[in-house]
């Protein structure tokens, strides 16, 4: 009996971790059909890891808390003038120079920024999307301390522009995952528990 307490603490120890793995306290992103992200906007590769933002509308209209932008994720509803802001979460990079690059989908350079120190953490940028389609924002890091070129291990972020039709995003596929484990591990309990916890007969 020791075992099955054992087992059932360890199955109960999983399910509440992949809930806790599932709920990254980040701010929410919107995609182009309307879903809320619940889980932010984070961006990694083997060097990097940062969380992205952009922001489409009047940039020019004065900011109170009634008209605040909408922070989207990878799918952006429309071309024209779009905000990005890359928050960098790895301490050490806010001390070295980065330069962000916007890519069309030929590769096309149609914004590149000075390298810049980002000593808050937070790079900014206005870039104008002239043509449905598929981009990257590509950030690059003068980074000496981890003797890999600016080209190898720049992170690579794909955005996807006035292309998207509405439908269930990525993120809330994997919420629907999570919720389906989620349910099969208590339908499993449910049938296991009266058979482990019946006692046994003399």
């Amino acid at each position: 009996m020791t075992s099955i307490n054992m087992l059932v603490k360890i199955l109960f120890l999983l399910m509440v971790s992949s809930i806790a793995t599932a709920s990254v306290p980040l701010a929410k992103r919107t995609g182009a059909g309307g879903k809320m992200d619940m889980y932010g906007c984070m961006q990694s590769n083997d060097y990097y890891i940062a969380n992205f933002a952009a922001y489409q509308g009047d940039l020019q209209q004065p900011k109170n808390e009634s008209a605040l932008l909408t922070a989207l994720c990878e799918e952006l509803p429309a071309v024209g003038s779009t905000q990005i802001s890359i928050d960098l979460l790895d301490r050490d990079v806010r001390r070295k120079p980065v330069t962000i690059k916007v890519l069309d989908s030929n590769a096309n350079v149609i914004l590149e920024t000075p390298p810049t120190v980002p000593k808050q953490g937070v790079l900014t940028a206005n870039v104008n999307f002239p043509v449905p389609g598929h981009y990257q924002v590509v950030l690059y890091i003068d980074d000496n301390e981890l003797k890999v070129a600016p080209d190898i291990g720049a992170l690579h972020i794909p955005l996807t522009v006035a292309l998207v039709t509405p439908g269930t995003s990525a993120s809330m596929s994997n919420l629907s995952i999570i919720v389906l484990a989620i349910l099969a591990i208590a339908l499993v309990f449910g049938w296991l528990m009266p058979r482990w916890l019946k006692p046994e007969h003399a």
